[in-house]
Parts: structure tokens; C-alpha cells; sequence
């Protein structure tokens, strides 16, 4: 039986501090096919390309046109417009979609400097690893006057693996974990001498096995996203003994690539043209990074990301020990057991990290080499 979950205690979705404006009033409607977006964008239903658009793109409603305002817009609450036209999803205060035009969409993410937008992150993808599908990025942008990130994307075809699960066979669900098993290996043939993002910058959250904020565990996180330090294999080994009391089992020398959260709700799945059932699309790029190996099937094993959020009881396990025990076909390790110890420790002896403190004691990098 692969290991259920880590314990509850850390929250995904509390927040209590907010950004300036709220995220959920970053895009707002002005008028009929105008959107404001964050301090320092218009998107309109222009009918034709015009000469100062940033990005153009047709829609079955027409095309659309992406510029630049006159002149930005200050931090104010509420700023103008209707925010809640066509938001389709929030995640506490960081995080928002709004459906612009019927077939594109635009995601905003809180974001601090050194943080590596999920654009980027999809972008490398499609050049390294072309058989994974991802949705297709039209235009992205900082807005750091405003402290988030927004991305203009197609919407991908499909529905979420979770909301498909009932409608599919058990020989469909096993072929499903098959492609998906592929697309986790794939990317891991890409080696990285540390752990970072796939641009080289320090990765966000994956705490367990880099250090939790005290602020995680007490339903206390604030909008600002919680960034590492690029490390090494000396200096993970280092943090690893700080924060769960014991020496990894297992001697790393480098990082494979990994999606960080490939949970139902980050899998798209659609119906092709013989009426089977394939993986549409792999979404949410923002908290992959390289990793050891052997965090991949461990973080599977252990993650509530990793359920099937509309299945009751045993069944809501399903998908995670499909995966789980995929990878364990394909010959990957896990240390479920020890990270579990691990965390223990870390809570028996309050060990967390302070806000925007992303180092414990580590040795340099310079001292690592």
C-alpha cells in the first residue's frame, strides 16, 4: 500500500495577508471587449491587428489586441471596472484566471523578484520536451509595480483528470498513468547540478524537503510566494540534516526534472478522434524545478495534491497509487518512510524558516564545489 498523505497542519489555501490591489481584482472589465489588466495593460476586441499591440491573437469573437496604457494605473482598491466577469478560478490571494475571449485565458500569480514565471518554465518544455503537451502561451508579463505575473494562454482542450475519472475505464485509467508515467520520465533526463528551476533560479514551496515556514503550518501564508536558494547536492545534504535530523539515505550528484505538483487537477484529458481517452494537456508549470530522484515517486506516495479531490474513501487513493507504483515499475526509488521521520523532527524541535529567510546554515556554494 503506497503511503496515504502527509499530515494535515500544512495548509494550501489560508491566507490572511493580501496583495495591493487584492489578486482577485487584477483584471477587471471596463466595457464591452475591454479589459484592464494589472497597472499597465489594455486588452480589447480591436476587429484587426492595430500598430501598438503588444500581441494579437483571433478569437471566434473577433481579434483581439494586447497594449500598453497611457499611463498606469496606481495600487488603488477597487481599481476600475467589473473583476468579477468571467473569473473562473481563485486561489486565495495569489492566484487568479479570467476567460478573456472564448478560447483564451489569462492567468495571474503573485510574484517577488528572483521568482521564475511559469511561462518561462512552459517555454522550456516545449523546446526539451516536445512530446510533453502543454498549453500554448501567447504573451506573459510582470507587472512589478503591481507584484504579479500574468499569462495569456490558449485554453487547453479536455477536462481535469478528476472530473473525467468516473467516465473512464479501468483499462483507460491504466493507459492514462502509462502516458503520464512516460511524461515524468521523459523529463527527467534532464539533469541540472542543483536545484533550481529550469532557468536556474531558485525554486518555490516543495518544503519537505528544503524547509517549511512557520507560516505554512499555522494557516498563516501571505501572498508572497516562498523562494530557495539554488542548492547543491553538499549543501541539500546539509539542509537535510538541519531540518530532519538525519543524512539522506541516498548519495546525490545531480537533479533530474520534474513538474513538482502532477495531480488530477493538473491533468487534462480528452477524447480523440477514435473516441479514446489521452492526456490534452499538462497545466500549472509554476512549482516545477529539478529535484533528486528518488523526491519524485516519494512526493507522490506522500502529497494530497495527489488525490482524486471528487472520489470518497479508498477510491480517492487511486490515482496517486497508480502513479506510485508506475514508477516503481520503472525502476524509481522512494524514502516515503524517512521524509516522514524527517518532518517529525522538524515539528518536534520547531524547526522553520522565518519570513523571507530561504537559508538555514549552509555552507557556500563556493565551498560546495
Amino acid at each position: 500500500m503506497a503511503p496515504k498523505f502527509l499530515p494535515r497542519g500544512l495548509p494550501r489555501d489560508e491566507f490572511t495577508r493580501q496583495m495591493t490591489p487584492p489578486c482577485d481584482l487584477s483584471i477587471s472589465l471596463l466595457g464591452s471587449n475591454v479589459w484592464s489588466m494589472g497597472s499597465d495593460m489594455l486588452c480589447e476586441n480591436t476587429g484587426a491587428p492595430v500598430a501598438d499591440a503588444l500581441s494579437t491573437w483571433k478569437d471566434s469573437d473577433g481579434t483581439w489586441s494586447l497594449r500598453r496604457r497611457t499611463s498606469p494605473l496606481k495600487a488603488i482598491t477597487p481599481p476600475p471596472g467589473d473583476s468579477d466577469v468571467n473569473r473562473t478560478y481563485l486561489c486565495g490571494n495569489a492566484s487568479a484566471i479570467w476567460l478573456i475571449s472564448p478560447n483564451v485565458l489569462c492567468k495571474v500569480k503573485s510574484w517577488i523578484p528572483g521568482l521564475a514565471p511559469e511561462a518561462e518554465t512552459i517555454k522550456w518544455v516545449v523546446e526539451n520536451c516536445p512530446t510533453i503537451p502543454v498549453p500554448k502561451v501567447i504573451y506573459s508579463w510582470i507587472d512589478e509595480a503591481w507584484q504579479r505575473s500574468f499569462c495569456l494562454m490558449e485554453v487547453a482542450p479536455g477536462v481535469t483528470l478528476d472530473e473525467a475519472w468516473n467516465d473512464l475505464s479501468a483499462e483507460t485509467r491504466e493507459l492514462i498513468a502509462d502516458e503520464v508515467t512516460t511524461y515524468i520520465i521523459d523529463a527527467a533526463q534532464h539533469v541540472s547540478p542543483s536545484i533550481c528551476t529550469a532557468t536556474g533560479t531558485g525554486i518555490i514551496y516543495h518544503g519537505l524537503i528544503l524547509g517549511f515556514h512557520k507560516s505554512e503550518t499555522e494557516g498563516m501564508r501571505d501572498w508572497r510566494p516562498h523562494l530557495h536558494n539554488v542548492l547543491l547536492p553538499k549543501q541539500l545534504d546539509q539542509r537535510l540534516l538541519l531540518i530532519g535530523g538525519q543524512k539522506c539515505p541516498e548519495e546525490v550528484t545531480e537533479f533530474v526534472f520534474f513538474h513538482g505538483d502532477i495531480g488530477p487537477p493538473n491533468i487534462l484529458v480528452d477524447k480523440d478522434k477514435n473516441d479514446e481517452w489521452h492526456v490534452s494537456s499538462i497545466i500549472d508549470w509554476e512549482t516545477a524545478g529539478y529535484f533528486p530522484a528518488w523526491y519524485i515517486r516519494s512526493i507522490i506516495g506522500l502529497d494530497r495534491a495527489y488525490l482524486l479531490n471528487r472520489q470518497t474513501d479508498g477510491e480517492a487513493y487511486a490515482w496517486k497509487e497508480k502513479l506510485f507504483y508506475k514508477l516503481e515499475q520503472r525502476g524509481w526509488g522512494e524514502y516515503c518512510d524517512w521524509l516522514m521521520q524527517c518532518l517529525e523532527y522538524t515539528q518536534k524541535n520547531d524547526i522553520y524558516l522565518s519570513r523571507g529567510e530561504s537559508d538555514l546554515v549552509l555552507p557556500t556554494i563556493e565551498n560546495c564545489q
